[in-house]
Formats: structure tokens, sequence, C-alpha cells
């Protein structure tokens, strides 16, 4: 497998997701392009949106490599479907919650490793997630590869189906909505901070995946003007709603590379994020963003950026430098065939 020029290699790509908005299914479509690009030949296959069939199975006899994101849910499709032999070299990729959350849960490590342990390869996406699984699993340590993930994302305005609230200073948050993401972590803390700014508003965005979550959400922006809700939306009309923003917040309670910061920074808006590890990893405090623990000291944050708007500015194009040389799809696609390369002379030796 040649990093540079065109190969007769395939690939099949096991995604929990690939139609529905959801960041696995950005990462695999990234991963896909940028593959197919290089003369790499990629089957995909999204496990929790499509039936294991013939056809899947005979695609699946004739590629080279596998290719798996997510290690918790791909453990419990294989359980489900024993009949699927992994008798190729494959590799996976772990992203946020299967290395911060199901870590956490002793049957599904159980599960994972059970599925780690023939892989020829596991990438993830920053040394903290590297240092959860060696944790977890020691005798992996040296099958894992810190890959960042990169961002596509240009600077276009494309008619979008969202009706974006008119006001300033605009904070959006995007994300799906589940308990680990922590949405409303900010709301009470906005709430007040409209008594300084009461032009202020918020815009959440991203698929429904607790409905309690969802009821939550609801209710406040119903009982709300200035607090907006928007479902997923095609990814081309993203640029346009950060666009829009004046600040891209993100409030999680655990990330592994948090992709709409990285957007946001790439699109040159200033980010203020939660302080996880996740996010620390592609934020430096004052720097290329904010980081913040508590409410409270969210909105001093705010305060000092609104004092600060020159050093704003800087701190933007900071960011934006450091998306660039560090998240380049050029540079992940080039590392996960370094990783391809790797796994298919192990296979052969």
């Amino acid at each position: 497998m040649n990093n540079g020029s065109q190969t007769n290699d395939k690939v099949m790509l096991f995604t929990p997701y690939f139609r529905q908005s959801r960041g696995n299914s950005t990462t695999a479509k990234r991963l896909v392009k940028g593959l197919r690009e290089k003369g790499i030949t990629v089957h995909v296959f999204a496990y929790e949106e499509r039936v294991w069939d013939e056809e899947a199975e005979r695609l699946f006899q004739e590629v080279d490599l596998i290719h798996i994101i997510h290690l918790k849910r791909f453990s419990h499709w294989m359980k489900r479907h024993k009949d699927v032999q992994l008798n190729k070299p494959y590799i996976l990729t772990s992203g946020g919650t299967d290395i911060n959350e199901d870590l956490k849960n002793p049957e599904a490590v159980k599960l994972m490793v059970s599925v780690a342990d023939e892989s020829c390869a596991i990438t993830v996406f920053s040394k903290d997630g590297k240092d959860k699984i060696v944790q977890a699993y020691p005798h992996l340590a040296e099958r894992i590869y810190v890959i960042a993930q990169s961002v596509e994302m240009k600077k276009k305005k494309v008619k979008s189906s969202i009706g974006t609230l008119v006001g300033s200073p605009h904070f959006l948050l995007p994300a799906g909505l589940r308990p680990v993401k922590d949405v409303l972590f900010l709301f009470d803390e906005l709430l007040k901070m409209r008594k300084t700014w009461p032009n202020l508003t918020f815009t959440i965005i991203g698929p429904v995946l607790d409905e309690a979550v969802y009821k939550k959400v609801e209710n406040l922006e119903k009982e709300h003007s200035w607090f907006r809700y928007q479902r997923e939306i095609e990814f081309e009309e993203m640029p346009t709603v950060y666009e829009a923003a004046d600040y891209v917040l993100n409030t999680s309670i655990s990330e592994g590379q948090p992709s709409a910061l990285l957007e946001a920074m790439k699109l040159e808006k200033p980010v203020l994020a939660r302080k996880i590890p996740g996010n620390e990893s592609i934020i430096v405090d004052k720097l290329t963003g904010m980081l913040f623990q508590t409410p409270e000291e969210f909105h001093e944050k705010v305060n000092e950026l609104f004092a600060w708007q020159e050093r704003e500015q800087e701190m933007v194009q900071l960011a934006k430098k450091y998306v660039e040389e560090h998240h380049s799809v050029e540079r992940e696609i080039r590392q996960f065939l370094q990783v391809y390369e790797h796994c298919l002379a192990k296979a052969y030796v």
C-alpha cells in the first residue's frame, strides 16, 4: 500500500452510521473520500443502519483489510452476528464514547477486548485516548496509534434550512441530545447573562439521541424565545450556521476529540469549551480558545473576551493556524495509510 500513489488495495469500512448525521458518520465519510482519492477501493457497511446480506458478505470476502469504527458498538454487533468471521487483518478506530464512557463498564470492557485482542492496530484521536485504553488493556499498548481527526470545512455560504435566531451575542452548541453532551449545562448561567446582554441568544443543533434530554430542551424552548433547538441538518449547511454564531460552545462531560470545535476554529469562530481531556487536546486556554470548569467560570471567560476584542482576534487566528497544521485531511489519510501498510505487511510475514 503506497502512501501517495494509486493502488488496487480494497478496504471494508464498518461504521455504526453513515446516513445519519453523527460524529461516526462524519469521520467515516471523511475517511472514505480521502482513501478513495488515494486510489483505495472502499466498501462501506453501516452496521447500525443496514442488514448483513449476501451482497455485504460478497464484498467482505473481496477486501484485503477491514477498518472498524467504534469498539463497543461493533463488539455488540459481532455478538449478534457470529457467522461473520474477521478472517482478514483489521484495525479499530476508537473515538469518544467508547473510551470515555464504555470503559467504565466492566462488561463492556470484557466484550470490547474480545475484538481488540485480535486486531492488528487501534487508532485513537489523542494521547489521552491512548492512555485510557492502555490503562484498561495494558497488553495492547504497542498497537495503539494516535491519529488526530481532520477537518474538512470550507468557508462558503449555502441556503440553510435553519432559522437562526437574531441577537448578540449568539452562542451556538452543535451536539446531539444525549446525557454525555450535557447540553443544558450553561442554560441557567446564560439566562443570568441576559440581564447584562438582553439580546443574547442560544442555539443547540444536533440529532435527538435521548428522549429525556429532548423533552427538557423542548420545554425550555417553549418557555424562552431567546433559545432555539434545531434538529440535525445537512453537513454542507453547517458553514452557514457557524457563520451566524458569535461563539461556539462545547459542554460535554467527556469527548474523544470534538469535530465541531475544530470546524469552528477552522472557520475563525472563537470557541469556549468545558475543561475535559478531549477538549484540552485541541485547545490551549486563552491561546486557541477558552476553557471553563463551571458555568460561573464560563461567564467570566465571556466577560474577558468582550473586554479583549483585539486579543480575541489573535486567538481566532492562532486556532485556525493550529487546525490547518495539525488536523489536515492529507495528514490524517497519510497516517491511516501507514497503519494499513503495517497491518498488511504483518499479515503476510
